[in-house]
C-alpha cells in the first residue's frame, strides 16, 4: 500500500498540475478565427469577371458603367469563425446610441454611394453587446462566426451575416 504523502507527492499533485496547465493553456489552444480577404467571399469566377469589368472602367465621366452585381455566397464559409477588415455602416442602434447592427463593407463610402459593392462583399454585422458608436472613417476587424444569410434593408443587401465577437481598430 502506498503511505498517503507518497500517493499526494507522486500521482495526485502531477495530474492536479496537468489539470492547472490544462485550464490556463486552453482559452489559448481555442480556434483562431480565418483571416480573409473581401474577394475571398465571393466565388472565383465571379471574382475574376468583376476585376476584369473593372479594368475596362471608363473614367471620362461621360457613361455610367451598369453595376456588377454577385449574389453568390461562398458556402465553405457557412458557420466559420472568421477575422476581415473594412468600414462599418451603421444601421440599428440602442436607445442609448450604442452600435448594435452594421453593415461592414470593403472600402470607405460604400453603400452610401450608388452603385453598392456586390451582395457578397458586404456583410451584415450583429453584435450581441452594442458597442460606443465608432468613427465611419477608421477601418476595423471584425471577428466572428460567418453565416450565408440573406438581409435586405434601405441601406444594402447582403448574402453573409456575422455574430461578431471583435470589432477592434484595424
Amino acid at each position: 500500500m502506498i503511505e498517503p504523502k507518497r500517493l499526494l507527492t507522486t500521482i495526485v499533485m502531477p495530474i492536479a498540475i496537468t489539470i492547472a496547465t490544462l485550464l490556463l493553456v486552453a482559452p489559448v489552444l481555442a480556434e483562431e478565427p480565418r483571416e480573409i480577404e473581401w474577394l475571398d467571399l465571393m466565388p472565383a469566377e465571379e471574382a475574376d469577371a468583376w476585376l476584369s469589368e473593372a479594368a475596362e472602367v471608363d473614367h471620362s465621366g461621360f457613361d455610367a458603367p451598369e453595376p456588377f452585381q454577385s449574389d453568390i455566397p461562398v458556402p465553405e464559409f457557412d458557420g466559420q469563425s472568421i477575422r476581415i477588415p473594412g468600414f462599418v455602416v451603421p444601421v440599428e442602434t440602442d436607445g442609448k446610441g450604442k452600435l448594435r447592427e452594421f453593415f461592414l463593407v470593403p472600402y470607405f463610402g460604400a453603400c452610401i454611394h450608388v452603385p453598392p459593392p456586390p451582395t457578397n462583399q458586404i456583410i451584415y454585422g450583429r453584435l450581441e453587446e452594442p458597442l460606443p458608436m465608432v468613427d465611419i472613417w477608421d477601418a476595423f476587424w471584425m471577428e466572428g462566426t460567418l453565416n450565408v444569410e440573406d438581409v435586405s434593408n434601405d441601406t444594402a443587401d447582403s448574402v453573409y451575416t456575422m455574430d461578431v465577437d471583435r470589432l477592434v481598430l484595424y
